[in-house]
């Protein structure tokens, strides 16, 4: 499947990320290695750099991780947040067969808990759509 479809396929998971998380500004769903798939609220101008940050954010809280913890194993970083004043990112991982994606969204005035909810609700739909025999 090209980026293309792949974007299509996930848009109606994507599209509950407003109904969930109502003062939603931006969210970007990408590869590790920052390439986009599906976006909502991003201009084509900002949408490329904001896929690639996303896959970077997840990596440096990676490696954080491993230094603070680093007889922890396999563990890796599941959900990061940026926070400043009432403006909050936070990202997730979207677990797919053969690896994962990186769900980021932004919101304003909005609290940690209903962004948290907001967005692993919404990744956990865009993984059944990756693997439906498991939603059952």
């Amino acid at each position: 499947m090209d980026s293309e479809a792949l974007g299509h396929y996930v848009l109606p998971a994507m599209e509950e990320l407003p109904r969930r998380i109502p003062k939603l500004i931006a969210a970007v769903l990408c590869t590790p290695d920052g390439f986009n798939i599906c976006s909502l609220g991003v201009d084509e101008k900002q949408v490329g750099k904001l896929a690639a940050l996303s896959g970077s954010l997840l990596a440096v809280g990676d490696a954080t991780l491993g230094e603070l913890n680093p007889g922890g194993g396999a563990h890796s970083m599941d959900l990061l947040t940026l926070k400043a004043g009432g403006f909050q990112v936070l990202g997730v991982k979207v677990q797919k067969p053969g690896g994962h994606l990186i769900l980021m969204g932004a919101a304003t005035d909005t609290t940690l808990g209903v962004m948290i909810v907001g967005m692993q609700h919404v990744a956990a739909a865009i993984e059944k759509r990756f693997n439906p025999a498991a939603a059952g």
